[in-house]
């Protein structure tokens, strides 16, 4: 499972922990009252060094179909669930929240993102080759 799928996993996993009255759509039959809707806006990955990356997963959590003003309360709570969050037995800390009011047709947005390091398979390192006399580059 990759990385991005398991923050996935964990962010649905702590909106279902913190609101347990607010069910959270990720595909199917849309719910009819309220509801959390959370999906990656972007990646960024960084090479730190040969096979290392520094990952910074954005996600954003849209409140769809509640009151504004529930919206407005629950962005302290919403800081407050997806602050730490677990990841194969590792906490993995947030790096920043904001917060974006909603429109008539679209609800609240919260976004909340997450900085790891990843480590890439190495497949045999390629070494440099020697040219010896009577070679060009082209």
């Amino acid at each position: 499972m990759s990385a991005q799928q398991q923050l996935r996993d964990n962010i649905t996993n702590a909106l279902e922990r913190y609101f347990p009255d607010i069910p959270v759509y990720v595909n199917g039959e849309k719910p009819q009252a309220a509801y959390f809707q959370p999906a990656m806006i972007s990646a960024t990955f960084d090479r730190q060094r040969e096979g290392r990356y520094l990952a910074v997963y954005h996600f954003g959590i849209r409140y769809e179909q509640g009151s504004l003003l529930r919206g407005e309360e629950m962005a302290d709570e919403l800081r407050e669930a997806l602050a730490v969050i677990e990841k194969e037995d590792v906490s993995v800390r947030s790096v920043r929240h904001a917060w974006e009011a909603g429109t008539a047709e679209r609800g609240p947005l919260f976004t909340v993102d997450y900085m790891l390091y990843l480590q890439s398979d190495q497949s045999e390192a390629v070494k440099m080759g020697q040219m010896t006399g009577g070679e060009q580059l082209k």
